[in-house]
Formats: C-alpha cells, sequence, structure tokens
C-alpha cells in the first residue's frame, strides 16, 4: 500500500502561500505589481490594522474579464506568459500566477473588476466557505479587499509584528512602486490618513519629492551614462547630504524594485574619495538593459536579480556617478572630504566629548612627590622662622584666580599669610613639619600617545599601551546603558532627522522607552522626527544627526530581537561613532580622563564589539629583555 498523498488544492496553496505572501507588505507588492501589469494609471492603496485586518487595492486598469474570474485564483493561472520560453524576457513585473491563489489562501478575499468591453462588473469572494461570484455594478478596473490575513494560520500571524511596523513596511512597499512608475498617480492611505500622493505626470523627482520628502530631494544630482548595452540614469545625494546607513539607496531593473550589491557597490565605489567612512551616499538609480540578460526568477518575492554579466552594470552605475561628480566641481579628493567634514551643524558645541573635568586629578609621580616634601619642609621651616623673629604685620597675600587643580598640591606655599593668634600659639609649641597627604591610590603616569592612537601609560609594575578609540567606545557606551544615572542635554534648536517611514514609527512608539536613555523625540511631519534632547554624554558630539540616522537604522533591524536588546545594539553604534578616532589628535586632558577612568574600573576591558581596549606589558619581562 502507497504512503504518498496528493494534496488537495486548498491546502498546498496554504502550503506555498508561505514563500510568496509573509507578512500584509508582501501581499501588497504582488496586488501593486498586478495593477501595473494590468495598464492602471491610477492605483489607491488603504490599510487598516497594519494590512492584516484590512487592505484595498484599487486601480484603473484592464480589469479581469468575467470569463476568466474562477481562474485567477487558481495556482500557476496567469495572464502574463504563455510557456517557457517567455520565462527568458519577462517584460511584466507577476509572471508566475501564484499571488491572487496565495493570498486567498490564508484570508477572506473580495475582488471587484470589470473589463474595458464588458459592461457589467463581477463579485468574487473567496473564504472559508468557499468561492462565490456574482454580478455588479463598479467603474472598470479592479478592487481587490483583502480582509483578516492569516486568520486560518494563527502561527504565521505570530510572526507580524504591531500594527504601525506592519504599515510602515506597506507604506514602504507603496512608495518602491511609486517611485518605480512616476508615470503612474499613486494615493496611500494609513488608517483614513493619506501618507503620500504622486501626479503621475511621468516626472520623477517630483515624485521622489512627494514619497520621500523635501530633505531627500532637495540637492539630488542627476545622473545618465550607457555602457554598452547597459543604461544607469536617475538621482544620487551630493556629498554634502550623504548618510550615516544605506537606508535611503534605491536600485530599479527595468523598472523592478529589486536588491543589488553589484550596483551597490558600484554607486559606492564612485563615492570612494567623496566620503569619510562610515558614510553613504543615497541614490535613486534606475538600470535599463536587454530583457535576456536578467534572471528574475531566482527569489519567492522577486526582490532579487541575477545578471548574465555584471561588468557593464557595474560600470554603467559607477560611470554615471563618478562622472556626475567630477562636474560638480570636487575632483580633489582631499578637498572633497574636508568640505563634508566641515559641514556646519545645528548643534553649536563641537567638542568631541567633554571630560567632567577640565584636568582631571591623578596620582602624583615619583618626581611630583619629592618635590612635594621637599616644599614642604621649605614651608616648615619659613614659618618657624617667622614665629621665632615677630615683625610688623603684613597685608595678607591673597590668590584670587588662576589657581587649578594642578595648584592644590601646592597649596600651603600658597596661604603665606599673617598667622593667627591659633598659629601663633601652636608656633610655640615644638614644630613638626607639616606634610601634605599623599594620593594612596596606585601610582601611574601617562608617557604619551603613539600615532595617534595608543596611550601609553606607566604603572609601577607593567606599563599599558590602551587604544583611546576602543576605550572610549566603551566608556560611552556605559554611560548610554546605565539609564538609572542618566542625564539628557536639551538641545538649543531641536535637530530635525529625516528617516523611513518604518524608523519614524519605530522610534515614535517607543519615545518612552528612548526617553530613559536620554533621548527626546516628537514628530515633525510624515517622515521626519525632531530630537529636542540627546544624552548629556553625546551633546558634543560632532555630526549628531548622522550619528542618530545610524541610531534609528539600527533599531529598525529586521532580527527578531526585543526593542531593548536592539536598542542595547544600537548603542554599540553610537558609543563607536560618537567615540575619540585613531589617528585624530585629541587634547591631552581626554587622553588623561580615559585612563583615568579605566584604572578605576576593572571591568572596562573590552569594547562593546568585543575587541580588548588595553595590552599589558610587565616591568619585569620589559626588564629580561634587556638583561637587567
Amino acid at each position: 500500500m502507497g504512503i504518498i498523498n496528493i494534496l488537495e488544492a486548498q491546502t498546498a496553496n496554504r502550503i506555498a502561500a508561505g514563500e510568496v505572501v509573509d507578512r500584509p507588505a508582501s501581499a501588497l507588492k504582488e496586488l501593486l505589481e498586478n495593477a501595473l501589469d494590468a495598464g492602471a494609471t491610477r492605483i489607491s492603496v488603504e490599510i487598516k490594522g497594519g494590512g492584516r485586518s484590512f487592505l484595498r487595492v484599487t486601480d484603473n486598469g484592464g480589469g479581469i474579464y468575467r470569463d476568466d474570474m474562477p481562474k485567477a485564483l487558481l495556482r500557476h493561472a496567469t495572464s502574463k506568459i504563455c510557456d517557457g520560453a517567455d520565462l527568458q524576457e519577462i517584460a511584466t513585473y507577476g509572471f508566475r500566477g501564484e499571488a491572487l491563489a496565495a493570498i486567498s489562501s490564508v484570508s477572506r478575499t473580495e475582488i471587484i473588476s470589470r473589463a474595458r468591453e464588458e459592461t457589467v462588473g463581477t463579485r468574487l469572494t473567496a473564504d472559508e466557505n468557499g468561492v462565490v461570484m456574482v454580478d455588479t455594478g463598479c467603474p472598470e478596473g479592479t478592487s481587490v479587499i483583502v480582509r483578516d490575513l492569516f486568520y486560518n494560520t494563527p502561527a504565521r500571524q505570530k510572526f507580524l509584528k504591531r500594527d504601525a511596523t506592519e504599515a510602515s513596511a506597506c507604506v514602504a512597499v507603496a512608495s518602491s512602486a511609486a517611485i518605480s512608475r512616476p508615470d503612474v498617480s499613486f494615493s496611500v492611505s494609513v488608517e483614513g490618513e493619506r501618507r503620500f500622493y504622486t501626479a503621475g505626470d511621468g516626472k520623477l523627482l517630483p515624485a521622489i519629492y512627494a514619497v520621500y520628502g523635501k530633505a531627500f530631494a532637495t540637492g539630488l544630482l542627476p545622473v545618465d551614462t550607457t555602457v554598452e548595452s547597459v543604461r544607469a540614469f536617475g538621482f544620487v545625494t551630493s556629498p554634502d547630504q550623504a548618510r550615516g546607513s544605506r537606508t535611503m539607496q534605491f536600485f530599479f531593473v527595468n523598472g523592478r524594485p529589486v536588491r543589488s550589491k553589484t550596483a551597490m557597490a558600484a554607486l559606492e565605489e564612485a563615492f570612494r574619495s567623496y566620503l569619510p567612512h562610515g558614510k553613504y551616499p543615497g541614490a535613486v538609480l534606475f538600470i535599463d538593459m536587454p530583457l535576456g540578460l536578467t534572471d528574475v526568477n531566482v527569489h519567492p518575492a522577486k526582490l532579487e536579480i541575477k545578471f548574465a554579466d555584471e561588468r557593464p552594470v557595474f560600470s554603467a552605475v559607477y560611470y554615471a556617478v563618478k562622472n556626475r561628480l567630477s562636474d560638480t566641481g570636487k575632483a580633489n579628493p582631499e578637498e572633497a572630504v574636508a568640505e563634508v567634514q566641515t559641514v556646519p551643524q545645528t548643534e553649536t558645541r563641537s567638542a568631541p566629548i567633554t571630560p567632567p573635568h577640565a584636568r582631571p586629578a591623578s596620582p602624583l609621580s615619583m618626581s611630583e612627590r619629592q618635590a612635594v616634601l621637599a616644599a614642604n619642609a621649605m614651608f616648615a621651616a619659613a614659618k618657624a622662622k617667622e614665629t621665632s623673629a615677630p615683625s610688623a604685620p603684613k597685608e595678607p597675600r591673597t590668590f584670587s584666580a588662576g589657581i587649578g587643580e594642578e595648584d592644590l598640591a601646592m597649596e600651603p606655599l600658597l596661604r603665606v599669610a599673617q598667622p593667627t593668634e591659633e598659629e601663633r600659639k601652636a608656633a610655640e609649641q615644638p614644630a613638626e613639619p607639616q606634610q601634605l597627604q599623599l594620593d594612596e591610590r596606585p601610582y601611574w603616569k601617562l608617557l604619551g600617545e603613539a600615532y595617534d592612537a595608543f596611550l601609553i601609560v606607566e604603572t609601577e609594575a607593567e606599563v599599558l599601551f590602551i587604544d583611546k578609540h576602543a576605550a572610549h567606545e566603551r566608556i560611552l557606551y556605559e554611560q548610554l546603558a546605565s539609564r538609572k544615572e542618566v542625564h539628557s542635554q536639551t538641545l538649543l534648536s531641536g535637530i530635525p532627522i529625516t528617516l523611513l517611514p518604518g524608523e519614524v514609527d519605530l522610534l515614535l512608539e517607543n519615545a518612552a522607552y528612548l526617553a530613559e536613555f536620554g533621548f527626546e523625540i516628537e514628530p515633525f511631519g510624515s517622515d521626519t522626527l525632531l530630537v529636542r534632547a540627546v544624552p548629556a554624554t553625546l551633546a558634543g558630539t560632532k555630526e549628531l544627526k548622522t550619528l542618530l540616522e545610524t541610531f534609528a537604522s539600527e533599531l529598525i533591524g529586521g532580527s527578531r530581537v526585543s526593542f531593548a536588546e536592539k536598542c542595547d545594539r544600537a548603542l554599540f553604534t553610537v558609543a563607536c561613532k560618537a567615540a575619540l578616532k585613531a589617528g585624530i589628535p585629541n587634547d591631552p586632558a581626554h587622553n588623561e580622563w580615559i585612563v583615568k577612568r579605566l584604572l578605576e574600573d576593572e571591568s572596562l576591558r573590552f569594547c562593546p564589539h568585543g575587541r580588548p581596549v588595553l595590552h599589558r606589558l610587565p616591568r619585569r619581562e620589559l626588564e629580561g629583555y634587556f638583561d637587567r
């Protein structure tokens, strides 16, 4: 007796749906692609409950014929291709015929459509009770309504995130579709509030402005170059508008939004001599090439693409961007980098980190101890001589200014004044030399700095080599992560930060939690946040806007760890970018402050990323090397 079963169609569709539809955003992507393939010039998207409770896509395309309506829900039923030969040159967004079948198998789906040649429309409903089709009056085009997504697959629902997060992912998908087709008018609403609207006039820059906002669209540089049969065109940001992450890099191959490592590498290589390390360009780049030189059938969501030859693709993107950057008058890489690094910031304070004291008190060296002892002996002898030979009263000598922490150890020498009555009586007793209380903390001395990166510190038993960047990074991380003692620094003027909609929603949802770390944010438009306060530790950090962009990018990451864990990991990046940089000279007082903090806390021995902070060279080993 055989044991192999042939699954029924509904079960097979639910299994296959996991590959095509894993969240509301992927369902929306498939519906938008169908609308564009139908020749629509106007598309409306409505999202409620993050897309899981209600999702509607309405278009004015060619519609679905009544006779084809029942076939629309069958797997591998499509009007896009006819046979295997058509896979060699796919000119449409969809072609597999799986989208509606997958969506209808895990939701309550309703399709209302009328083809151009028909006078009466058709309404089809598909749910747990089966498929029902009736005549209805409707305009030309198609409207697909998806309700209760994953109602019959509870395990899939558990993987969905908050409604706001899922809605933001849907908006991101619609944004990508709107940019890919500026000749189509898009209207996107979430919970009844319009997120963006494009005119559909075929102009790319106004579409970018409508979708991603003024901050990103203003100052974009047009690019256009053809290499062999590949044309790369679109817009890139100027070097002074670079960002702290790659979130604003968008690539389209033959109008299809894709993730392309080849295009990304070419873009960043063209910007290499124009941007400092850690900054990334933004771009909206289109790559047009013969259909036969691409393969889009390599990913269930069609987000990845393979090229028959990557060389012309890389060259087209690289030279399109490089030639444009050369035209901006920034041919000298050093001048370009300097220009980017000196962009005025809204924050007025410019010191990388303001230590708690101008010069931290450190234990006295052996030579300083001997000098203080000698000074005390001289002071005691002078005082004994004064008390044994009375003289005319003197005006007390005072020092009202110019005494710093380094002078505190020599305070007895600064207090040579007329003795008081108590002092006169005490002087009649046998005089004992007054001794300064020497610091009982372990002796250390900062000898210097090698390569503007490694601090060299002498102690009684060893020489320490400290990586100043790693050490400062760890210190900053501990200060940021210790929310019990966090202090916020209100900025003189709020810093506006333009982010992707998903990043904005996520940060606003967790504004109270971020406030525990010292960040105070508020909405400033649909795609912008206004940062009102930051942790006092970061108040003087240069390029605070870039740092916060990177912080938001880390929090929006796709990993399934908790938000608290994401926040902790994001602090790694914040501390790294705010820390003193290796190879760049800084105030010696900052170096002393770092050494003092490390020696006070034995736990500060590794940076947040796990790299060692210091290396020890025992004195015994050093003496043995020289046979001493």
